[in-house]
């Protein structure tokens, strides 16, 4: 009897330890599932959001291509009542630098300038430069520090150089040594097109352009944008003023060398015919930015382009 007593007994333990396994297995499987939906709720979240901020920017370039909408129209930012919207600026393409006319020219002087202030040591920005000259040239020829089929070959790529100007400007990442400035600057992209005759809008460039062009700190450049931007101290509104002159530009900037002159007089121009239309459609967090170049009310170009320091 004892001994059937204590059977009964073990079994009973038994049964209340399976009974504590099943509750904690359970409880792993309900809070792994609670996890699993947490992070699909997220993923859905997020994927509406990019879908929504997508959609609003494609709704900003149409509003914004319409020949009758100025540069500080309204219509050119928009809020919806769920926390989504879009906002539209307008400016030239030529506000960049022509990477197929730099490269093409034999520059000496801007795109070593740029890529050292960026970090690049010089021997690397010159190996860059090369690269790039060997990239646009019709021939196999290699540059002093370049690259051609085969040092693309040996690096496991097939078919490169295009021995062609670039046609857009994400090519441009395929280059050998370019990785090195997509490190260093990220934003690399806002500074290069391939569209133009090469000359710099001064009138929509971005102060750090200006000042590598005229070689001077970008302080410098203040009084320039100071006027630029009129009494409202604001950019693309309608009191805005007008850069007419190197001279002019010169001044501002306080560069009086003639060789600096004789450069802002080959390489500015004060209203570039490439208008540029960029997107920003948010939703919650998540933004995207399109954009749309035209010429002569016809689309050239359009595409996505990343914006960095937040999530998109």
């Amino acid at each position: 009897m004892r001994l059937h007593s204590t059977i009964n007994h073990y079994r009973r333990g038994s049964a209340l330890i399976a009974v504590f396994w099943m509750i904690a297995v359970m409880g792993m499987v309900v809070l792994a599932g609670a996890k699993a939906l947490h992070a699909d709720t997220k993923a859905t979240r997020e994927l509406r959001g990019r879908t929504f901020a997508k959609r609003l920017a494609q709704m900003g370039l149409e509003v914004a291509r319409h020949p009758a909408i100025q540069m500080d129209d309204g219509l050119l930012h928009y809020t919806t009542p769920e926390g989504g919207g879009y906002d539209v600026k307008l400016t030239t393409e030529e506000a960049r630098l022509n990477i197929n006319v730099l490269v093409g020219s034999g520059d000496k002087v801007l795109l070593p300038r740029l890529f050292g202030a960026w970090g690049l040591k010089p021997e690397q920005s010159t190996a860059l430069i090369d690269a790039l000259r060997d990239w646009i040239d019709e021939d196999d020829k290699l540059s002093m520090k370049g690259a051609e089929k085969r040092d693309y070959q040996k690096a496991g790529f097939e078919g490169l150089p295009y021995n062609k100007p670039f046609r857009e400007v994400e090519e441009m990442l395929m280059v050998r040594g370019m990785n090195q400035v997509n490190e260093l600057r990220p934003d690399w992209r806002e500074w290069f097109t391939v569209m133009g005759d090469g000359r710099v809008d001064v009138n929509e460039a971005r102060a750090e352009l200006i000042a590598l062009i005229a070689n001077v700190p970008v302080e410098r450049v203040t009084p320039l944008l100071t006027l630029r931007a009129g009494k409202d101290g604001a950019l693309h509104t309608r009191d805005d003023n007008r850069l007419t002159s190197p001279m002019q530009v010169a001044q501002l900037l306080g560069v009086y060398q003639p060789q600096t002159v004789e450069m802002l007089t080959r390489i500015i121009q004060f209203a570039g015919p490439i208008k540029r239309l960029e997107s920003t459609g948010h939703f919650g967090d998540i933004r995207r930015r399109l954009v749309l170049i035209v010429q002569n009310q016809q689309a050239i170009w359009r595409g996505e382009l990343p914006i960095h320091g937040t999530k998109s």
